[in-house]
């Protein structure tokens, strides 16, 4: 179960940083979204400013007092000034030209309460100056406020890439939870949760499918069986732990001696299983003889040493999983009433 707990971890890390990557990505989202939108309300509000001097400027000339528009540019500017509209303004380009602005708006002020007092050519003209100054200034303040909300779409951009890359990223950790989760009830399903080879039922399993295939090409393979001489006396003298890591052990070994295109199997207590795909009834007598010696050849814990008996039979036309499988295991018990530490064939 190693490898589904390091599956899993990576999975986890995989998942924490998509999380890490989604809430990164909305929080800056979020920002981006409000800042634009905070950008057209300074815009309209300029507008508003450059607006109201035009109109101020020509009630003014024509004699006609306005306050209420005087009124109403300086409650705006002053909203930039007490934070009542929030600026997005990394380089303060934005604030410092609402000063500028402010700074010509007064002097426009000024003018205006001149020209109402004398109505005089020189203050006239002072005003229309003040006034196309201060329309500048603030034209001018526009343009910033939309290079810098140009700017920040372009930064926008850059999130929905990464926003779609999150979407596929998502994608991938789905898909490969899924595979997870799949390999791991595979994991338990068919394999033996003591050992890590596969299980009884799996190996029925495969010993069907192999059946077919050998019928459909014409091709043949092997079965052996093999169990632990004397395991009883093992679990009776050393304890089932022992026992445990015997059968532990003994299954690395065998998984060691055949071919990954070969399956082992536990099919009973102490009783194992190999399907020798692709190989004749000599072969696999050469296979059964080498996992015998290297199991007789092995210490076990506690110093042990411990043999096997294995018991051979070939696919022939007409076989089972049934048929098959009993002559394996009646050459396996011929190998024991034999002696036992070797192997016998039943065809």
């Amino acid at each position: 179960m190693v490898l589904p707990q390091k599956k899993s971890s990576v999975l986890l890390m995989f998942t924490i940083f998509l999380l890490f990557l989604i809430s990164c990505g909305g929080t800056y989202n979020i920002y981006i979204t409000k800042s634009i939108s905070n950008d057209a309300m300074i815009i309209n509000k300029l507008g508003t400013i450059r607006g109201s001097l035009q109109r101020l400027t020509k009630l003014e000339l024509s004699g006609e007092k306005s306050d209420e528009l005087i009124n109403k540019i300086d409650l705006t500017i002053s909203e930039f000034e007490t934070d009542k509209i929030k600026l997005f303004d990394e380089k303060d380009e934005v604030i410092n030209s609402i000063k500028t602005v402010d700074n010509s708006w007064e002097k426009v002020k000024t003018a205006i309460n001149n020209f109402r007092k004398t109505s005089s050519e020189e203050d006239r003209l002072q005003l229309i100056k003040d006034s196309e100054d201060a329309w500048y200034k603030t034209n001018s303040m526009v343009y910033v406020s939309q290079i810098s909300s140009e700017y920040k779409v372009s930064k926008y951009k850059v999130s929905f890439i990464v926003f779609l890359f999150n979407i596929l990223l998502s994608i991938v950790i789905i898909f490969l939870i899924k595979k997870y989760v799949k390999d791991s009830l595979e994991e338990v399903v068919n394999k033996d949760s003591l050992t890590g080879i596969f299980n009884r039922r799996y190996f029925s399993e495969f010993l069907h499918n192999e059946i077919i295939r050998s019928e459909r090409y014409k091709r043949t393979f092997s079965l052996i069986m093999l169990d632990i001489d004397f395991f009883k006396s093992i679990n009776d003298n050393y304890g089932h732990d022992v026992g445990d890591i015997i059968l532990q052990e003994l299954a690395g070994i065998v998984n060691k001696s055949i071919r990954k295109s070969d399956l082992f199997a536990r099919v009973g207590g102490e009783e194992f299983a190999v399907v020798a795909v692709e190989t004749s009834l000599d072969s696999a007598i050469l296979l059964a003889e080498k996992i015998r010696l290297n199991v007789e050849q092995n210490v076990f814990s506690r110093d042990l040493k411990i043999t096997i008996s294995l018991g051979i039979s070939q696919y022939s036309d007409k076989d089972d999983t049934n048929t098959i499988f009993k002559r394996a295991d009646n050459a396996l018990y011929k190998a024991k009433g034999n002696g036992r530490n070797r192997s016998e064939v039943e065809q």
